[in-house]
């Protein structure tokens, strides 16, 4: 802990972040299940929209990103090294360039058009996704009391040692 010594507190508490977390996942689950199915239809369209409207975001800054890179690669292409000692230097832009290309130009990510859900199967996704929030929370909930009851453990024994 820092500052050491004193500054340890005898007892150490858990933190609330995975209880609020699994308490917001409960909350939104609750939520949605009473959510009528017309209402679910509107949120289905609303997140397929949201998600077409970020994959068509990130081709466009793909594309874009594609298009200053291939700019660079001509000008990396064009120049002339001035000596042959920075040949090396010459194909090493080129390289990395066609690399960056490759790494993050290329691939099907993104190609699909977002398909569309029927208010049913937005629910369903979304209530399978905070299920696995509530899971996963209640779990790292559990992890982080045993740590702060291991760490209080630790400090007890130590501090009672010390006063031995």
């Amino acid at each position: 802990e820092p500052g050491g010594g004193e500054k340890i507190p005898d007892e150490f508490t858990p933190s609330d972040y995975h209880l609020k977390a699994a308490q917001r996942a409960r909350d939104e689950l609750a939520a949605l299940l009473a959510m009528p199915e017309q209402e679910r239809e509107r949120a289905a369209l609303k997140s397929w929209d949201d998600a077409e409207t970020s994959r068509l975001m990130r081709l466009e800054d793909k594309r874009k990103q594609r298009d200053a890179y291939e700019a660079m690669l001509k000008k990396v292409n064009a120049w002339t090294p001035p000596t042959p000692e920075h040949a090396g230097l010459h194909e090493f832009m080129r390289s990395q360039i066609v690399q960056s290309i490759d790494f993050d130009c290329s691939g099907d990510y993104d190609q699909e058009p977002t398909p569309r859900l029927t208010g049913e199967q937005w629910a369903a996704e979304r209530a399978a996704h905070l299920n696995r929030d509530i899971g996963y929370h209640e779990k790292e909930h559990a992890a982080e009391v045993q740590r702060t009851e291991s760490r209080t453990a630790w400090v007890k024994a130590l501090r009672s040692a010390l006063r031995a």
